[in-house]
């Protein structure tokens, strides 16, 4: 029977002290593609090294900020999966003031501009992936999304519209709504909320702070993860390692995936959320590395 979280998995989700790292992450460079007749950027950080084909992990910012934003804050994230051999890509949402930051995905129902004028974010991502081909040897099997906020939300929606199914999602502090599409079989489910976050509700409430910039209420974190359970026709909820800071839970689902839930019990909507003793970081290379 397939493993859900392994004991492995299970110290890597709480130990406190991140596993040894680079003082600095890699030096980045910026790549450039064409998606549905325009031109955007995405910035790479390579892995330290490789005996095969690379995973590959793109990485969606929130509402309201950028690769480079995103980039800054996730300095531990990417010492993290570019050490253990993943190709880290920071993909850059869509702004019309063409701004560093306050750039936004096409989630559908969220977020502003992107949303509105209808961005085509599958293109974007299937030319990134096709670049990066061109730049490294990449595993095609091994495509990973993890999304923020709005960019959680679009990893929701994304997987099921690439050119490359991805193996897995991670989205942090996002939300789903009622016309959800279905995931395919073989993409893994990560998702992560914490309950204090007062930006996108735990529970669903349509009078949080983001409700200005959606256009359509979210699905509240335990009644989403029924949702995708039953749109992927996962088993039965079993709990998983948790503690404290803390609470997981784990279905079986078809294509030998898996869906694990984590609700942090403190965290806010903050990039990256840091309950006492929780290294999501750690959490989330665990989780990719399960993913065969």
């Amino acid at each position: 029977m397939r493993r859900f979280l392994t004991a492995a998995f299970a110290c890597l989700l709480f130990a406190a002290p991140a596993l040894a790292e680079r003082a600095t992450p890699a030096k980045p460079e910026t790549l450039t593609v064409s998606a549905a007749g325009t031109q955007r950027e995405a910035i790479l950080y390579a892995p330290d090294a490789a005996t095969g084909p690379c995973p590959v992990v793109l990485v969606f910012h929130g509402g309201g900020g950028g690769a480079d934003w995103m980039a800054n804050k996730s300095a531990r994230l990417t010492r993290t999966l570019t050490g253990a051999g993943y190709a880290v890509v920071y993909m850059n949402g869509s702004t019309k003031r063409r701004t560093e930051k306050l750039r936004t995905w096409n989630a559908v129902h969220c977020c502003a501009y992107a949303a509105r004028a209808k961005i085509n974010e599958a293109a974007y991502a299937d030319a990134v992936l096709d670049a990066l081909d061109v730049r490294l040897d990449i595993d095609r099997t091994r495509i990973f999304l993890m999304g923020h906020s709005n960019g959680a939300m679009l990893s929701y929606r994304l997987a099921g519209q690439m050119q490359t199914t991805p193996r897995a999602i991670a989205p942090i502090s996002g939300a789903i709504f009622a016309d959800q599409p279905d995931v395919p079989d073989r993409t893994s489910i990560f998702m992560y909320h914490a309950v204090d976050d007062k930006a996108l509700s735990y529970d669903g409430n349509p009078e949080d702070k983001a409700e200005r910039w959606r256009t359509a209420p979210h699905i509240g974190f335990i009644k989403a993860e029924a949702k995708l359970a039953e749109l992927k026709d996962c088993g039965p909820q079993t709990a998983g390692p948790s503690g404290s800071s803390v609470q997981t839970t784990e279905r079986a689902c078809p294509g030998s995936s898996v869906l694990v839930a984590v609700t942090g019990a403190s965290g806010g909507h903050e990039w990256p959320s840091r309950p006492p003793g929780y290294s999501i970081e750690q959490a989330i290379l665990g989780f990719f590395d399960a993913e065969h």
